[in-house]
């Protein structure tokens, strides 16, 4: 998501942003007159996440997200969490008929789509929008969808996305003040993760960071109650334990491999 600034008429609901965040294909402002027959399936179609092996998260969800997944750090200047879902280009943890793995916790950016809270170039203004390109996403509504706007005025689905995508970007805001703390105090260090597989082939991926177990210890004690102030500790243990489930995604990865050649 590209970070804006100055000020403007908040964009029309035909406007596109240039850049896409993941999943999206057509983001567009919610418009009440657009928008007025539009709705949203209300079944849980998780197919547009299938394509994806890593998804962005917050560090709210590092406890429940490190049951299941690795949480992991993007690279470069401005480092972000995510979690590894896959060892090649598919999501493990989608089925063929687009559901969730079961009792499986799910991150926040798969459960927001298809909407986003999103800034839009020259405004201070974070604006709702939806994709409309979404599977989900019914232009003219119909049968079985659930409507955005009725009479001109946001309906209750269109309310809690409102309040889900404004309560996911203060999280993400947060989220972001610790991993620069983390990259300031240089504890990211890049990894890579390689498999043999039960057929011999070999499985590796790499391009993320991971926090330095070692790093951390060495830190200096002032250092140490700083982020305990801020409440980063329990962050930094979630993201250290959660690697214990690279062995889930390898057995995940062997148990398709032998699904495909049978």
């Amino acid at each position: 998501m590209a970070k804006t600034s100055g000020s403007r008429v908040v964009p029309a609901a035909d406007e596109v942003l240039d850049e896409y965040p993941l999943f999206f294909k057509k983001p567009v402002a919610l418009d009440a007159s657009k928008h007025a027959k539009a709705g949203i399936t209300p079944e849980a179609d998780f197919s547009f996440a299938l394509n994806s092996n890593s998804i962005i998260v917050n560090g709210i969800e590092f406890y429940e997200l490190s049951k299941f997944y690795p949480i992991v750090f993007t690279e470069g200047e401005s480092p972000i969490p995510a979690v590894v879902v896959g060892l090649e280009n598919d999501n493990y943890f989608v089925g063929d008929k687009g559901q969730w793995k079961e009792a499986t916790y799910i991150p926040a950016y798969v459960r927001k789509y298809p909407f986003a809270f999103m800034d839009f170039t020259d405004s201070d203004s974070h604006v709702l929008c939806i994709d409309e390109k979404a599977p989900q996403f019914k232009a003219s509504g119909g049968k079985n969808t659930l409507g955005l706007f009725k009479a001109g005025e946001p309906t209750d689905v269109t309310k809690h996305a409102l309040q889900f995508c404004a309560a996911y970007h203060q999280d993400f805001q947060l989220t972001d003040l610790f991993c620069r703390e983390m990259a300031k105090a240089e504890l990211l260090v890049p990894m890579r993760f390689d498999v043999k597989l039960h057929s011999g082939r070999d499985l590796n991926i790499g391009g993320f960071q991971i926090i330095d177990e070692k790093k951390l210890q060495a830190l200096p004690d002032k250092t140490i109650v700083e982020f305990f102030k801020h409440g980063w500790m329990p962050l930094i243990y979630a993201s250290l334990i959660s690697h214990s489930n690279w062995k889930i995604l390898a057995e995940m990865a062997g148990n398709l491999e032998k699904t495909k050649a049978n």
